[in-house]
């Protein structure tokens, strides 16, 4: 919830729409049942083998300017494809080539530029005698990039293009543009490792070491369900669609050195299915396999999780706010799920079939990925804030407070002055958390399945929206203003001890009077919320990680903010609970403490007071 709103929205769409598009389509009306999916669209025929057809590279014409200079150049000794100037582009004339026994023009490409500054993503156009055109993304991870060839176009193409679409000038190396009738996966990532799990350390000694953390935030979970047609297509440079500075060795580093000792490193992996088996991109498991070794490597424990599948955080507000009906049927989840859609905590029939289907192959994949190469230090987290955003009770969201009572307090910050609402009583929130309990136990399954250290790797559990009041056991607490439905349960799992609960914990500031101070209803709420997690899981050997936790820089004065964090510390502490920091954004009022742009603290002393709060004065 909270990392949607740490970047300018429009921004981030109007970025999504430019750089990550990964080809023109028709799009599909509201309402519709059509699945516009390239994936599950058969092959188109072809009526015999062929080999694969290559364009003569020499052929490539820069556009000119006005004055006749090109807008770049082309070295045939060198290949390397220059484009000085944004939306120019290079050209080969296909001389109304008939390509109707072909299905992909196929670009391999090397970046000549490691820094970045011409190694940014570009477009392959491809230009038909009928007037249309489409494009793909061609990006700066990768080195082969696949363009699908329009069924109804392609017996005369036109023209083949390559286009710079950024500010910076582009330079690549141009191997080869062929026209070819198979398209060439990258083979699936398989951990072949052999490093021995520790089977002797216990669940909550792993969790005391684990100690203060940081959130990757809004990198590798960045998705665009709501924003783009095609939210279902995201590529490997989607790590750079919200967060822009990459992820380095030395930003790990920097961060460890200075008292990090866990980094959890939230992936959306719906948006990286390339076809109907439910098949991770293999490019974006190698990119995300390359950064879990990277953190590996500076001695961080490493949570790798599944992060915004439930992908509808764009949907309620646009449903439930008069004059947003019509952005919410742009925006609206679709019914029921269909392959790449991700999941719902839902009872619906065919949106959990849909929804198990997922994440039992997706965390198969995972957990083959990562797997006897990796000993204790990486922990799987099966789910992140579960929940069902379609819902809708009768005209009410339960989203985020399913079968809850949530109380308000009046200024004085311990009194309770009424509730925000009560939906105790919800037969269908209640018949959610079952749900939620099956999802939990497919995932740990899949995940035990694959054998050798994940038999025994530790595993992160959470509960509805991976709130704290969700998970405990049957509580109705009218004093303290604690209800909770004791509907949660971990899952059964083959070896004892290895698994983990996981919640959230952001501050509510603000008092029903706009005061925005530590007040005694949020101390309490730490107390005594931290208290009951202890009681009912870390006194029963299932230590606690706080996943995550913040606030924004400007959003709270700083005396108040050291305040808040020293006594969440101080407490999770007391219980052995690993707590980890979302970090993310660069703005001015923004979640972030680690500036990633140059190896720095926006607030130094802020971190000071939060690392010396958990592990004590130096």
């Amino acid at each position: 919830m909270k990392r949607l709103f740490s970047f300018s929205f429009g921004f981030c769409f109007l970025i999504s729409c430019f750089l990550f598009t990964a080809s023109c389509r028709t799009s599909v009306e509201p309402g519709q049942q059509e699945n516009p999916k390239d994936f599950l669209r058969p092959e188109d025929p072809v009526s015999y083998a062929a080999d694969d057809y290559f364009l003569d590279l020499s052929k490539f014409r820069v556009w000119k300017d006005s004055e006749g200079n090109p807008h770049g150049t082309y070295n045939t000794d060198t290949q390397v494809l220059n484009i000085t100037t944004q939306w120019k582009a290079a050209v080969i004339n296909c001389n109304q080539l008939d390509a109707s026994n072909y299905r992909y023009v196929r670009i391999d490409y090397q970046s000549i530029d490691d820094g970045g500054e011409t190694n940014q993503p570009f477009r392959l156009l491809v230009k038909y005698t009928d007037g249309t055109s489409s494009y793909q993304l061609c990006e700066r991870k990768r080195n082969v990039q696949y363009y699908r060839l329009e069924p109804d176009s392609k017996k005369s193409v036109a023209e083949v293009q390559v286009w710079c679409t950024t500010e910076n000038p582009m330079a690549y190396k141009i191997n080869s543009i062929r026209f070819t009738q198979n398209k060439i996966l990258s083979p699936a990532v398989v951990d072949n490792g052999n490093k021995p799990i520790n089977r002797s350390v216990s669940a909550i000694n792993l969790v005391r070491e684990m100690g203060v953390g940081w959130n990757l935030g809004n990198t590798f979970d960045a998705h665009a369900f709501g924003w783009l047609e095609n939210y279902w297509e995201r590529g490997i440079e989607a790590e750079f669609d919200w967060e822009k500075t990459e992820t380095t060795q030395e930003l790990l580093d920097f961060a460890f050195d200075n008292g990090y000792k866990s980094i959890r490193i939230p992936v959306t992996w719906f948006c990286h299915i390339i076809d109907g088996n439910y098949t991770i991109d293999p490019d974006w498991m190698a990119r995300v396999k390359k950064i879990v070794d990277m953190a590996l490597d500076s001695g961080y424990y490493v949570i790798l999780n599944e992060h915004h599948s439930v992908h509808g955080d764009q949907t309620t507000a646009h449903r439930t706010q008069p004059g947003k009906e019509s952005e919410y049927l742009t925006r609206r989840m679709p019914s029921p799920l269909t392959c790449a859609d991700g999941y719902l905590v839902s009872t619906n029939a065919e949106d959990k079939a849909e929804s198990k289907r997922f994440l039992s192959a997706i965390w198969t994949q995972i957990a083959t990925a990562f797997n006897n190469g990796y000993d204790e230090h990486l922990i799987f987290e099966t789910l992140n804030e579960p929940r069902n955003p379609r819902d809708c009770h009768n005209g009410e969201s339960h989203e985020w407070n399913p079968a809850q009572k949530i109380p308000w307090h009046r200024a004085d910050g311990e009194t309770i002055g009424g509730y925000w609402c009560d939906n105790r009583n919800c037969s269908l929130c209640r018949a959610e958390y079952e749900v939620l309990n099956e999802y939990n136990q497919a995932c740990l399954d899949a995940i035990r399945a694959t054998g050798g250290n994940n038999a025994w790797r530790f595993v992160m559990i959470p509960g509805m929206c991976t709130g704290a009041l969700t998970v405990l056991p049957e509580t109705e607490d009218e004093e303290r203003g604690i209800f909770a439905p004791g509907l949660f349960r971990m899952p059964e799992d083959i070896n004892s001890g290895r698994l983990i609960l996981t919640v959230h914990k952001y501050p509510a500031w603000k008092t029903d009077e706009g005061n925005t101070v530590f007040a005694k209803r949020i101390e309490n709420d730490i107390t005594e919320g931290l208290l009951e997690l202890n009681k009912a899981f870390v006194e029963k050997g299932i230590p606690v990680v706080i996943g995550e936790t913040g606030t924004k820089r400007q959003e709270i004065s700083y005396t108040e903010r050291v305040k808040w964090i020293r006594h969440l510390m101080g407490e999770a502490k007391k219980y052995g609970m690993s707590v980890l920091w979302w970090d993310c954004g660069s703005g001015e009022n923004a979640y972030a403490e680690i500036n990633r742009s140059n190896l720095s603290f926006y607030e130094p002393n802020f971190v000071n007071e939060m690392m010396s709060a958990y592990y004590g004065n130096p």
